[in-house]
């Protein structure tokens, strides 16, 4: 990883450093998914290992949406930060663009994973083993969120009538008021430039000319690391926000995992967190009242506040 060191100001550096203490680049998982027509015929037969197998694979994917999440994220901001360091405004715009998209992506599909997980922790838990004789507990809205995130993509013509919903993208608009409507602030104005650099609009432009009278226009490369400067300052609390949306709802939702009984999906240094200041939380915490983490015993807690 790149050094982020006064990239966007100290609270930034010090929560992605926290990030890459979890060492998620050394995570090492397989997930595997029943095909559909066994699983309906698995259902049939013995619906308790049907509701066995189904919360089996919506925690592998709650899992590997907020891993993934994490690690996308924190590889757009090493892109940022090569970029500063090479004094490449496109780079730098193009980078800081696939950000605020990743955030975006990433808040949207984890924002309620959490706490869906710790209010139906009980209901889970009797399903994962295999008593759930007679009951059918299933949540579509989590489910198609999970798939969405990992299979979202720009369908062609004929992929339209057969594809399931959930693997159509959503547009880039939708995601970014995802942002805008948390308060991220100034994230329309600074995604709005960004794209002007990258699209390629006047700004691309612009970095190779100056003109002081409107009429005579001079050729001058090198404005880079201005316009880098620039974004850096004017953005600084923007950045900050994003790290809050690109990574909090991942951290939350493996932290829930901790407290189930499948340990291929505990991430064990999370427990020396404490997520008291994390609004996200806050709100899902209470469910787990009374209910102890299954990964390992929690000291020398690190406070993560949003």
């Amino acid at each position: 990883m790149h050094d982020t060191e006064s990239l966007f100001g100290v609270d930034a550096d010090r929560f992605i450093r926290m990030i890459d203490e979890l060492a998620l680049t050394k995570t090492k998982a397989r997930y595997s998914f029943v095909a559909n027509d066994e699983y309906l015929r698995v259902c049939r037969e013995d619906l308790g290992r049907g509701m066995q197998i189904y919360w089996n694979e919506i925690l592998a994917r709650a899992h590997l949406t907020a891993t993934v999440a994490i690690l996308r994220s924190r590889h757009w901001i090493n892109a940022v930060t090569a970029a500063r360091d090479g004094n490449n405004l496109l780079s730098f715009a193009a980078a800081f663009r696939g950000l605020i998209e990743s955030a975006a992506d990433a808040s949207s599909a984890l924002e309620s994973i959490p706490g869906t997980l710790a209010r139906d922790f009980a209901l889970i838990n009797c399903a994962l083993s295999g008593q759930s004789e007679n009951q059918f507990v299933i949540s579509s809205e989590i489910e198609d969120g999970l798939i969405h995130f990992s299979h979202a993509r720009h369908l062609k013509k004929a992929e339209r009538t057969t594809a399931p919903h959930s693997h159509e993208a959503k547009k880039v608009r939708d995601y970014i008021e995802v942002l805008e409507k948390g308060q991220v602030n100034q994230v329309i104005d600074c995604y709005q430039s960004l794209c002007d650099l990258t699209h390629p609009g006047a700004s691309s432009v612009w970095m190779w000319l100056t003109s002081e009278n409107g009429t005579d226009i001079d050729l001058q490369a090198g404005q880079d690391e201005t316009a880098i400067a620039f974004y850096l300052e004017k953005y600084r609390e923007t950045f900050l926000q994003l790290l809050m949306f690109a990574f909090n709802p991942a951290l939350v939702t493996l932290n829930v995992l901790n407290y189930f009984p499948l340990r291929a999906f505990h991430t064990s240094k999370l427990l020396k967190w404490d997520l008291s200041g994390i609004p996200l939380w806050q709100k899902y915490q209470s469910a787990l009242a009374g209910i102890s983490p299954l990964a390992e015993k929690q000291w020398g807690r690190t406070k993560i506040t949003n």
